[in-house]
């Protein structure tokens, strides 16, 4: 089997969390981060256990879709937090990852925006994406599994034809930051918004997340699994939900789906 290039010596004199990120399983190649996460959650595995892999040829987003990584040129990573027995934490989970990615490529240098639920954008171009699972074990517990992608080396080339418009990495904005400091400091931000989150401060949280999305108050598309919905985004329900105001004057909070927005028109 193949050693892994994600260098361990590199990653762990970052990593200032209590859990997250101290049982790491590093991969050369595995299909799937998050199908490993789920197989070594079965047999075991901790709070905070990490699987980072140099190449993932089965790696998915939402709704199935195949997430595209070059070989040791993305960062795939997933994360698995036990959740306690709040389920509404399943809805906002995805955000508090969002959130702490971002706060990550900030100290980068690097800034981007948030697309409920679950991308980054820098402009117009992704950047990175999360993709949370939930289960509920046989004792009750709930448990998820966070898997987030982020596009770190990759150039304008080693992505498909059909996302060449679409995507950028850190390194195609100026960003020469290293898969194992971006591992790092995703987890270094995320243990202490979960550790907020679960104690009380969810909606803190959530209010910072509402300051790194774009389109309050601009008319967005939601493709939900019931049909698309269109309204003028207005804000975060305190379960994660996109808080739309219909033509009708009336709210609906949408709970899943993905979000088309408007251009923002010229001031």
């Amino acid at each position: 089997m193949a050693e892994p290039t994600f260098d361990r010596r590199a990653f762990e004199p970052r990593l200032t969390t209590r859990r997250l990120g101290r049982t790491l399983v590093a991969r050369a190649e595995t299909p799937s981060t998050n199908d490993l996460a789920w197989e070594l959650l079965a047999g075991g595995a901790p709070d905070g256990t990490t699987i980072v892999t140099d190449a993932q040829p089965k790696g998915r987003g939402r709704e199935g879709r195949a997430w595209h990584m070059a070989p040791e040129k993305g960062l795939a990573l997933s994360l698995v937090i036990h959740q306690g027995c709040d389920r509404r934490q399943s809805g906002t989970l995805p955000l508090v990852a969002g959130l702490a990615l971002a706060q990550a490529l900030e100290r980068l240098r690097v800034t981007a925006t948030l697309k409920w639920p679950n991308d980054l954008l820098v402009g117009t171009r992704k950047l990175a994406g999360v993709l949370c699972e939930s289960r509920r074990l046989p004792e009750g517990t709930d448990v998820a599994v966070v898997g987030v992608g982020v596009n770190v080396a990759q150039q304008q080339d080693d992505f498909p034809s059909e996302l060449r418009g679409a995507a950028t990495s850190l390194a195609m904005e100026g960003c020469r930051a290293r898969r194992e400091e971006v591992a790092a400091g995703f987890l270094n931000a995320l243990e202490p918004l979960w550790t907020e989150h679960q104690e009380g401060g969810r909606a803190a949280v959530l209010d910072q997340w509402r300051k790194r999305a774009g389109y309050w108050g601009r008319m967005v598309t939601v493709r939900t699994p019931a049909g698309p919905v269109s309204g003028v985004a207005r804000d975060l329900s305190e379960d994660g939900g996109l808080v739309l105001r219909l033509e009708s004057g009336r709210e609906l909070v949408a709970l899943a789906g993905d979000l088309d927005a408007a251009p923002e028109e010229p001031r």
